[in-house]
């Protein structure tokens, strides 16, 4: 069986899902299984996909039924003991493989978290988004794990939250991902978020690679998703509604700094679509979130007076709350 197996979904990618594809092929670790999801695509994929001549490739396909049901489908032939994510418009360094697989040697974690890179469209290479969390992360850990029986867990515990939800970010052992039937929200964008909870949630063990593991590109030529302000914006507040629910089932949502890091977390995604969506449709995305306020947990919506530091920007996450409730 295979150490690691890495799963990959393309829609119509073409060239790009090439490079992305050679990426994880050009790893200096070799001992993986690759899967790769067409979902659906009408264009050159299927040609691209068709020429790639390696054994450790798997390919899947299915009817067009989005991101989160092509990786569920993925997830149900995973062979590797540990399994992780890139998207089909991003890279993998060379040594990304090797550098996550060190790290499982040495801890046999639950879950594994890595840093990236950003890769802006001018090509400008700067650190990713949440470079400052794994920072923190180092020097609360400079042993690189933490365990849920560990003292400083708490601490830990919103950091982790407040890494961006990335696929590329993480490797997870596969028996606890199926023990605790982790997936993606079928039919739904921004579903990072609810991966990223719910791995976090149930996790008793978590490890940090100090090196960037992928590369994240901004393509504005490209139908991304983070990259347009249509419709699809909306279903942040749907998979949002579904992050607070579930979370608001486990243990953890009993501890104010988690419940609050995993609150913020949600609405930053939730005010930064608003933002991003066409002026025609504000009024009608606040009150969809309005009405997600009022059928989330009330406990989402009362801070207690010192929360740690590691919770993040609260202040910014009440103002929004407020403005929404003064203008309701």
């Amino acid at each position: 069986m295979p150490k690691l197996t890495c799963i990959t979904t393309t829609y119509n990618d073409g060239a790009t899902a090439l490079t992305a594809i050679r990426s994880v092929l050009a790893q200096s670790f070799g001992d993986f299984q690759y899967l790769i999801v067409d979902d659906g695509s009408t264009d050159d994929t299927l040609a691209v996909l068709a020429g790639i001549d390696d054994p450790r490739v798997e390919i899947i396909r299915q009817a067009n039924d989005g991101l989160s049901s092509a990786r569920n489908a993925a997830l149900l032939h995973v062979k590797g003991d540990y399994v992780c994510f890139l998207d089909s418009d991003d890279l993998r360094p060379n040594w990304s493989f090797a550098a996550i697989v060190a790290v499982i040697a040495r801890d046999a974690p639950d879950l594994v978290l890595c840093p990236g890179v950003l890769s802006e469209v001018s090509g400008e290479l700067t650190r990713f988004y949440d470079d400052q969390m794994f920072l923190q992360l180092d020097t609360l850990f400079p042993s690189g794990s933490v365990r849920r029986d560990q003292p400083d867990f708490a601490r830990a515990r919103p950091l982790m939250q407040r890494i961006e939800p990335q696929s590329a970010n993480k490797a997870v052992r596969t028996a606890f991902l199926h023990a605790k039937r982790i997936g993606f929200p079928n039919g739904h964008f921004f579903e990072d978020i609810f991966f990223h909870t719910n791995l976090l949630a149930s996790a008793q063990s978590v490890s940090f690679v100090q090196t960037p593991c992928f590369t994240y590109f901004r393509r504005y030529l490209r139908h991304q998703i983070t990259a347009t302000a249509g419709d699809r914006r909306f279903d942040a507040i749907a998979v949002a509604k579904l992050t607070l629910e579930s979370f608001a089932r486990s243990l953890e949502f009993h501890d104010a700094a988690t419940r609050a890091a995993v609150f913020v977390s949600c609405l930053k995604i939730v005010a930064w679509c608003e933002d991003c969506v066409g002026l025609p449709q504000r009024a009608t995305f606040r009150q969809a979130v309005r009405a997600l306020l009022a059928l989330i947990d009330p406990m989402y919506l009362n801070f207690p007076a010192n929360l740690p530091p590691e919770v993040g920007p609260l202040d910014q996450v009440q103002r929004y709350v407020k403005e929404l409730s003064d203008a309701a």
